[in-house]
């Protein structure tokens, strides 16, 4: 087995990029892994919740089709969970113990969930693989409603940093991220901080978290490796989109895709990939017609073989109203109005205490949030004709 390490947690993202026969830099990547693969080892924290009052949050840990207890190879405890909104873990699989371990703090209390005999465990399930044959990591974030917010931070494996931050913010549903990485063969250690915001069901399986590890059985060069997707609007009529990729491979072109709802996208541009290349690769598109008050877009990338991989969605309009804002990454927060009148802005905690206050006559203002402590604030904006406009996020 390999020497573990069983880092402290940290704030700090390293650039990663975790190809399948090295450790280089790369993030977690969004979407559907484009080949076959296995499902061996996984957790899964069910029942999330944040009240006023602890209660119980299962922890299973085993096999991720957990649907059934198969072959008594899933293990369940329940994790008291109050109201502080954030637990760190470490997920462990000892290749010499042939154990796979959950070790949960919550608030200062340890919890502990072992998966013994592993391998045999696996045989008696049906699998082909075996737990030393792990090289796909998959990570799932579910959501029960639009007030609710879940997010996956300080991710390690191996004590080397994934950079990014992962979830689903104010919108139900499920988010999906795979990363191939040789280093989760022959055992490995995973950890990583939760954090629930909102307003979350008490005891309801509608929001969760799954981490599952896999054996991907026809692992090779990923197409693209995205290196994020963002958009910005110029002005009433154009939107400005730009992406990169950390890597490519028999990479064809970009259907650069639009939508009114969300649900159903068209193609309104094609711009070429590289093909293959390991550079790092920055692409921009101007919608010229985005005359609309809110559109989706994303990205089809196509590979010369016709096999297709899909970008993250993202949000851009002007929704009837004077002023747009927007992420810059980290904790910086873009705000852009369509004229240049002056403006009082204002952040608010979560108790409705100003901890900033600008006034700006600019067209663009850039907000550093940097030196305030993660949580849920509130962007006002007071017009100089005394309108004004409400923005929530979270840091």
């Amino acid at each position: 087995m390999k020497q573990k390490l069983y880092p402290t947690v940290c704030a700090l993202f390293i650039a990663l990029f975790l190809q399948f026969n090295q450790i280089s830099a790369q993030s977690l990547i969004a979407g559907t892994f484009p080949s076959a693969s296995e499902s061996i080892l996984g957790s899964r924290y069910r029942n999330l919740a944040i009240s006023n009052s602890n209660q119980n949050n299962a922890l299973y840990s085993g096999i991720p089709d957990l649907a059934t207890n198969r072959s008594n190879s899933r293990t369940s405890q329940d994790l008291n969970y109050g109201t502080s909104g954030t637990f760190v873990f470490t997920i462990t699989y000892d290749n010499v113990g042939n154990t796979y371990t959950t070790t949960t703090n919550i608030g200062g209390t340890i919890y502990n969930n072992t998966l013994s005999n592993v391998n045999s465990k696996l045989i008696a399930d049906s699998k082909t693989a075996t737990a030393n044959s792990i090289n796909l990591l998959t990570l799932l974030v579910k959501t029960q409603n639009s007030t609710s917010s879940i997010t996956i931070s300080n991710l390690t494996i191996e004590g080397v940093s994934v950079s990014g931050s992962y979830g689903r913010t104010n919108n139900a549903g499920s988010s999906y991220w795979y990363i191939v990485s040789s280093s989760l063969t022959n055992g490995f250690v995973l950890t990583g901080t939760a954090t629930l915001t909102g307003t979350l069901g008490n005891g309801v399986e509608g929001q969760l978290i799954e981490f599952g590890f896999e054996n991907t059985l026809a692992a090779g060069p990923l197409p693209v490796v995205w290196g994020g997707f963002t958009t910005k609007r110029i002005n009433t009529t154009t939107a400005l989109l730009e992406w990169k990729t950390m890597q490519e491979n028999n990479a064809s072109h970009f259907n650069v895709q639009r939508s009114v709802d969300g649900v159903r996208f068209e193609t309104i541009a094609k711009v070429a990939a590289q093909g293959t290349t390991a550079n790092v690769t920055e692409y921009r598109y101007e919608d010229k017609q985005a005359t609309g008050n809110m559109y989706y877009y994303r990205l089809q990338q196509v590979d010369f073989d016709t096999k297709m991989n899909f970008s993250n969605v993202v949000k851009q309009g002007n929704g009837g109203k004077q002023t747009l804002v927007g992420g810059l990454g980290g904790s910086n927060i873009l705000v852009q109005f369509f004229t240049n009148e002056n403006r009082q802005l204002r952040i608010l905690s979560s108790t409705g205490t100003v901890v900033k206050q600008i006034t700006t006559t600019s067209m663009q203002q850039t907000i550093d949030m940097n030196s305030f402590p993660t949580g849920v604030y509130t962007l006002q904006i007071i017009n100089v004709n005394g309108s004004a406009e409400v923005h929530r996020f979270v840091k």
